[in-house]
């Protein structure tokens, strides 16, 4: 499994989905968001594996989705 380059997230879209939860993760930084499925128990950890390892999502799209979590630039 490849590693996306270091971030800090900006906010956070869930969304219920066959299977599990499905997570759209925008950074503090990058020209992509990241989705990917909720794999934990806690939604912290979610966000941060997410950013780690997430396949590329457009942006502009991530943008316009209803954001679940706010986080500040200190976060995590």
């Amino acid at each position: 499994m490849s590693k996306n380059a270091p971030n800090k997230p900006k906010q956070v879209s869930w969304f219920n989905a066959c299977g599990g939860r499905v997570g759209v993760v925008v950074g503090q930084s990058g020209d992509h968001a990241y989705i990917g499925q909720a794999l934990r128990h806690d939604e912290d950890d979610d966000v941060a594996h997410i950013l780690a390892f997430g396949a590329k999502f457009p942006l502009e799209a991530a943008l316009k989705l209803p954001v679940s979590k706010h986080y500040s630039d200190e976060a995590q």
